[in-house]
């Protein structure tokens, strides 16, 4: 597969697998930035982004508890991952772009609104 310029991609339905060319796949992945008009960034501002989260959260006493302001904040940060499923059954739209943020700045912060919110009212599925 190396020699050939294949890669396995996950399918963007079930539990089936797709081989890929490296260029067809990367060429989908380019056209779904372009057409969707997606600005990639020249450095990574992951640090900045999380300075500007830990000011926020010091500033929010009234919404959340000087108590669970460490909790909400994340430890290990990575800029969050971009990877893309492919669509094998449909050839308007052939990808499904996927981002991995559980290592982003925010994911902490955006999860709490989440976990009151159960605790008020008895939603299923959440």
């Amino acid at each position: 597969m190396e020699q050939s310029h294949l890669t396995i991609a996950k399918a963007d339905k079930g539990k089936s697998m797709v081989t890929v060319h490296k260029d067809t796949l990367k060429q989908k992945v380019d056209t779904l930035i372009q057409e969707n008009q997606i600005i990639t960034l020249d450095k990574n501002s992951t640090d900045s982004f999380h300075k500007h989260i830990q000011q926020t959260i010091h500033k929010c006493n009234k919404i959340i508890d000087k108590k669970q302001h460490k909790h909400q904040v994340q430890i290990k940060l990575t800029a969050p991952k971009r990877n893309a499923l492919i669509k094998a059954h449909k050839d308007v739209k052939p990808i499904r772009p996927v981002i991995y943020n559980a290592q982003a700045p925010s994911y902490k912060l955006a999860s709490y609104p989440n976990k009151g919110l159960n605790q008020l009212i008895n939603l299923p599925y959440t």
